[in-house]
């Protein structure tokens, strides 16, 4: 084993870890003096290499623009139009990948951004088919369902402003039901969410993940599910996905979705 300290190495006696037999270390000055430049000036890579780093002269740029891509995030970031106003969106281009696959639906569920509505912009501008961010419970639930820093009337800033935007983008939301919320509450949520432009609704049922969660108030039945889904079709949603088992990544939603844009796709063309 030895100590290193700069060029320096205190050489101590072979000792035994278990099977292996650790040999001491030479100092460099006992090297001899081809190993010696070779540790210190590293190999010699002019014979394999070629193209611009053929010059020797050229590595030290080279070892410089290395280092500074190792301090950076090496992901190419395309460019995305923030809208100094909501004029603006009708003439803006959607900017599109390189790769973009037409036959590929992409929806985006967000945040709400803390009400930033440049972050809004900035995804709603981005080429998405959807804008899908969820209001989770009614208003008067917001305090005791949602972090505190969230709350209804944000939600539906946040879903009125991606439609402000991008009017052709295809705004979601979805509710969980069986918090404790009445039939009336229910009703006036589906209502502010169709006055924002909000286009699809989903609700389901509440279920608890674990004890530290909140409790199940209620367990709504089938029926009334399909009261609701009644209830949003008649209110104008585009479409209302309402059930036990509905989630809002329901896959009826996406195919209906799904087979919604391509017609809009179609009609644009």
């Amino acid at each position: 084993m030895s100590l290193r300290c700069g060029g320096a190495a205190r050489t101590l006696r072979p000792q035994v870890f278990g099977r292996y037999l650790c040999s001491p270390v030479r100092t460099l000055s006992s090297l001899p003096d081809k190993k010696k430049e070779f540790l210190q000036n590293g190999p010699d890579l002019q014979d394999f290499l070629s193209g611009d780093l053929a010059d020797k002269s050229t590595w030290d740029d080279y070892k410089g623009i290395l280092k500074r891509q190792k301090g950076e995030r090496c992901v190419r970031k395309r460019a995305v139009p923030i809208l100094e106003s909501v004029g603006e969106a009708e003439s803006t281009p959607q900017p599109q990948p390189q790769s973009w696959n037409p036959k590929i639906l992409v929806e985006c569920l967000t945040p709400d951004f803390r009400g930033d509505l440049k972050a809004i912009e900035k995804v709603a501008v981005s080429g998405l088919d959807v804008y899908a961010h969820n209001v989770e419970t009614v208003p008067e639930l917001q305090r005791k369902v949602r972090d505190p820093r969230a709350n209804f009337d944000q939600s539906l800033c946040v879903l009125k402003h991606a439609k402000e935007v991008r009017p052709d983008v295809i705004s979601k939301t979805s509710i969980m039901l069986g918090l404790g919320e009445n039939d009336e509450q229910v009703y006036a949520t589906m209502k502010a969410l169709r006055e924002a432009d909000v286009d699809c609704l989903t609700l389901g049922q509440y279920m608890q993940p674990t004890k530290r969660h909140l409790k199940v108030e209620e367990y709504i039945t089938p029926e009334k599910f399909k009261y609701w889904e009644k209830v949003g079709n008649e209110l104008g949603f585009l479409y209302t996905a309402s059930g036990p088992l509905v989630r809002s990544s329901y896959k009826a939603g996406e195919f209906f979705l799904k087979n919604l844009v391509a017609k809009r796709k179609t009609k644009a063309l």
